[in-house]
């Protein structure tokens, strides 16, 4: 069944309450932020070992992390045994939790670090690691929903060699 526009709008509108919610949080006083090592942006300052900071860490980790990476694992478990039963298998349904374990984990590791211990005899060059990775992750998605989707493979397949791909070639391929 087809999205309705209703929904669709509801959880645009969802998504970004949620995002300017956690992100107006340090700026009102509950979690910090500070410069990263080169200055270009910020993030999180790791340095505050107060309770206000180490409860707005876990709060972040679980309600960023580990219950979106929860909905989406049973979200594309059910998706895939959809596929099983009718014999579709068109996409990878483990590659968007793998994404977003790969590019967020270990921020989410330094977050729950530095809750729990001091994290200052990391190199500043070396806490910057994880935010960086957690930025491509828009990119990353991208790439996962072109190359997961096989009429955007096609256009993709096509942009590159400047052949159509055939229906059969497009079936051999996700296989």
């Amino acid at each position: 069944s087809k999205l309705q526009w209703s929904t669709a709008i509801s959880m645009m509108v969802f998504a970004w309450l949620f995002a300017a919610f956690w992100s107006v949080m340090p700026l009102l006083g509950w979690g910090e932020y500070d410069y990263e090592p080169l200055r270009t942006c910020c993030t999180l300052d790791y340095s505050k070992g107060d309770r206000n900071y180490i409860t707005f860490l876990f709060a972040l980790s679980i309600f960023n992390f580990m219950i979106p990476g929860f909905i989406m694992l049973t979200a594309y478990q059910s998706i895939h045994q959809k596929f099983k039963k009718i014999g579709h298998y068109k996409f990878n349904t483990g590659l968007p939790l793998k994404t977003l374990v790969i590019c967020w984990g270990p921020y989410c590791l330094l977050c729950f670090y530095a809750a729990v211990e001091n994290v200052m005899f990391i190199s500043p060059k070396y806490r910057m690691i994880p935010a960086v990775i957690a930025k491509t992750v828009p990119t990353v998605d991208a790439f996962v929903y072109a190359l997961g989707n096989e009429n955007y493979r096609g256009g993709i397949w096509q942009f590159l060699t400047g052949q159509k791909m055939e229906k059969a070639e497009v079936d051999n391929k996700t296989k």
